[in-house]
């Protein structure tokens, strides 16, 4: 079972994205914010493409997301995709989720 739950309210996203650390990789942009909760959100706006290529690119980044979330410190997540995420392989992602969220602070 996953330990995450989804945002619920557009406030929660404007506070994460105001107040929260970010890190930009290549095909994604990370926003972290230190809290009691566990949330996470993947967003993926029309200039990634098409809705089959939004979807795919959501998918990407939930798949990644959850392959660190035993590691994660507890907080509020975003995921936004940006556009040439479709250009990059799985593993590259993977590794540069891995390295914007050790910089961010937030694996334990």
């Amino acid at each position: 079972m996953r330990e995450f739950s989804k945002f619920r309210q557009s406030k929660e996203f404007a506070t994460v994205y105001r107040e929260g650390k970010r890190w930009h990789c290549q095909g994604m942009i990370i926003f972290y914010l230190r809290g009691p909760e566990k949330k996470m959100a993947v967003v993926a706006s029309k200039k990634v493409g098409k809705a089959v290529a939004r979807n795919r690119a959501k998918r990407l980044l939930r798949a990644l997301f959850f392959r660190f979330e035993n590691r994660l410190e507890s907080g509020k997540y975003i995921l936004v995709a940006k556009n040439e995420i479709t250009l990059h392989p799985f593993l590259t992602l993977e590794k540069n989720l891995k390295w914007g969220l050790s910089n961010i602070r937030c694996l334990k």
